[in-house]
């Protein structure tokens, strides 16, 4: 990477994308409270309730996103670092830029935070690193229904090696129809990861990804609806006066996402393992 050609990261504005959905739960879905024996609930399993309504945290949202779009760019690029790939993020060993790496890079204090990007694969570019900060963030997603009263379910743990029932219990859920509100905001992406975030949010349209616990018993299939996505570049002055003075952003077209995709598609060599 030429350092005196810097990406824009964090020290400018650049542009500021904003997704509004409508988040559907197509079956039951679990987000889990742990549980605490000084709290007692009608349930052995508890679900996460906030003023007596569910909701799904934000970060609970970008994670399984993060997690989709990882596998999806490991196909399209195996080899993680230099923007490229999705590194493991759960082992330290497997990590695009590892702990004794960050230690050698720190050394030279000068450009740290560039040389770092330059380093840093196309999934912690965009969604964050022990080193680096994300430029997607995902808001709490809160009900949009009144009185949500929680389902109990049964369910059975198996010994393994007796083959037979170790112990019963039940499980909250949140029924099958529930709508939540999602909101997602990035800032400075170029074309090719706005089309990667915009794959994702394509994903959830489509209802290809799992929200939540206990997915091996079939919960947490959503699907994303009446989305809108709004955008301000700011490089383009009228527009930036407009967001600063009354908060506009455009709508974006299909035709600009469907070039995002693209963009994103061609940066990946085409899917030929660039």
């Amino acid at each position: 990477m030429n350092l005196e050609v810097r990406p824009p990261l964090w020290d400018t504005f650049t542009n500021r994308l904003i997704i509004q959905g409508k988040l559907v739960c197509q079956t039951a879905l679990r987000i889990g409270a742990g549980s605490d024996p000084l709290l007692p609930t009608a349930s052995d399993l508890p679900i996460l309730l906030l003023n007596g309504q569910p909701y799904i945290p934000g970060s609970s949202l970008r994670g399984v996103l993060r997690s989709h779009l990882e596998r999806l760019v490991r196909t399209l690029e195996p080899s993680p670092g230099g923007g490229k790939g999705a590194c493991n993020p759960v082992d330290k060993n497997e990590w695009c830029i590892k702990t004794e790496d960050m230690r050698e890079l720190r050394q030279s204090k000068k450009d740290l935070a560039f040389r770092v990007w330059d380093k840093s694969c196309r999934i912690c570019r965009l969604f964050g690193s022990p080193w680096l900060a994300s430029r997607v963030r995902v808001s709490d997603l809160f009900c949009l229904d009144e009185n949500v009263k929680p389902l109990i379910r049964d369910g059975v743990a198996i010994d393994r090696e007796k083959e037979a029932v170790r112990n019963k219990f039940d499980f909250e859920v949140v029924p099958p129809g529930t709508r939540f509100r999602l909101e997602l905001l990035a800032e400075n992406l170029s074309p090719d990861e706005l089309g990667l975030v915009w794959l994702g949010i394509r994903e959830l349209q489509e209802g290809r990804i799992q929200v939540g616990g206990f997915k091996g018993r079939g919960l947490g299939f959503v699907r994303l609806e009446k989305v809108q996505v709004h955008m301000v570049d700011g490089t383009d002055r009228e527009a930036l006066k407009n967001y600063i003075t009354r908060g506009e952003m455009r709508l974006v077209a299909p035709e600009e996402l469907e070039r995002w995709l693209e963009s994103f598609w061609n940066s990946c060599g085409g899917g030929k393992g660039a």
